[in-house]
């Protein structure tokens, strides 16, 4: 599993456990062992960070947060999803995008499945 990268892939998950740290009365996550036992066809909040260039040609960066439908467990927590919406900042990222991801960075768990 390769997670994606800023460099790379021109987009990124944020760790939301470091999140959570750094702003721990307004930034709420799931609980460690709901985000390590999470199961296929759950959904789940990831923050994407996605690298952009604005009208000037500056590079910036957009964060946007998404859902994303578990298809499968690769290991304690570590998933393979589905991106389930479209950012509102890049045509280059779309749903269906294949997304690897691991436990710390899930923000949220839906209360319904897929």
């Amino acid at each position: 599993m390769r997670l994606a990268n800023l460099q790379i892939d021109g987009w990124e998950l944020d760790d939301g456990v470091q999140l959570h740290r750094a702003h721990p009365k307004t930034f709420w996550i799931p609980n460690v062992f709901k985000r390590h036992l999470l199961r296929p066809k759950q959904i789940v909040k990831l923050v994407f960070r996605i690298a952009l260039r604005d009208d000037a040609g500056v590079e910036t960066e957009e964060v946007e947060r998404m859902w994303v439908i578990i298809e499968r467990r690769l290991g304690l927590g570590q998933y393979e999803g589905l991106l389930d919406n479209d950012p509102y900042c890049t045509k280059g990222i779309k749903s269906g995008m294949k997304v690897f991801f691991e436990a710390r960075h899930v923000i949220q768990i839906h209360a319904a499945n897929a």
